[in-house]
């Protein structure tokens, strides 16, 4: 009976399973918000694990046993659904949406989403890992139907995504290169700025200038540049809620930012930094929330 094919396929399922539990909880624990296994290593084994558990008892029936094995897999059976399953609701797998060379475009996800479901990140990969970017990155909201590319030679990553929720974004790979080519860079983000119609209600876009790295968003009918947040009234007027007051606004004419392109509202902050703007448009007003 211990030389039967059966036999030797239960013993190999539950060394198999021994084995791969220590390189699961060592892969989970390498893993963090910053670094992600590729292919989804560390689910894939997770989930051979349990599926071992499970299965190893029914293929043995009506073998004869040793005592320990028989109930080591009486065990194991009953172990499984109560540890490994709620461990695999809670780990998290990667969507891809694009690629480009080393970089990709993905959401990590899980049985329960948290956050947003339109919202990806962008990482490197990096051996068996991908290693997510933060340095002056946003996550973007986008669809499916994405263009993404990475240009290693000017050190930017840059995309868009049409649709009822159009999205576009420029930003930095490689600091150094990205500001050594901040004129192309500049022209990038004024040309993906242009392509669409970015004041939408429902759009995103996010652009990164490569002079001083300051980042400037679009977000569902408003701007934030810095600590300043610009809104639309609905009317012939944006206010501005001011950084060392958020309790301030003040409102100016639509025209006051000219064509609403991140160039016209980098400018208009300037300008409103230096208390210049007040005398451009002297009729704004200010409004005192509470």
């Amino acid at each position: 009976m211990f030389n039967s094919i059966r036999y030797k396929i239960v013993l190999c399922m539950v060394w198999v399973q021994i084995a791969l539990v220590p390189i699961v909880v060592v892969m989970m624990s390498m893993a963090d918000y910053a670094l992600l296994w590729r292919w989804d290593l560390s689910y894939h084994l997770m989930m051979v694990c349990y599926i071992l558990g499970l299965t190893a008892l029914p293929v043995s029936l009506c073998l004869k046993l040793p005592k320990l094995l028989k109930w080591w897999l009486r065990l194991d059976f009953l172990i499984s659904p109560i540890i490994a399953f709620p461990m695999l609701l809670s780990v998290r797998w990667i969507n891809t949406f694009a690629e480009d060379g080393n970089y990709i475009l993905y959401r990590d996800q899980g049985f329960f989403p948290s956050g947003s479901r339109e919202v990806v990140d962008l990482g490197k990969k990096e051996g068996l890992f991908i290693h997510r970017l933060q340095a002056n990155i946003r996550r973007h909201p986008c669809g499916e139907d994405i263009y993404f590319r990475a240009d290693t030679l000017k050190g930017c990553f840059y995309g868009l995504c049409p649709g009822e929720s159009p999205a576009a974004w420029v930003g930095p790979v490689d600091s150094a290169k990205y500001r050594r080519h901040a004129e192309h860079i500049n022209t990038l983000i004024d040309s993906l700025y242009r392509s669409q119609p970015l004041l939408a209600y429902h759009s995103y876009k996010t652009f990164v200038f490569p002079d001083d790295f300051s980042e400037i968003n679009y977000n569902e009918g408003s701007i934030s540049y810095g600590d300043y947040d610009i809104e639309y009234t609905g009317g012939d007027s944006v206010s501005v809620r001011l950084p060392d007051n958020f309790n301030i606004r003040l409102f100016f004419p639509k025209d006051s930012i000219g064509d609403f392109s991140p160039k016209s509202v980098r400018t208009f902050i300037e300008r409103l930094q230096k208390g210049k703007q007040y005398y451009t448009h002297p009729c704004y007003s200010v409004h005192r929330d509470g």
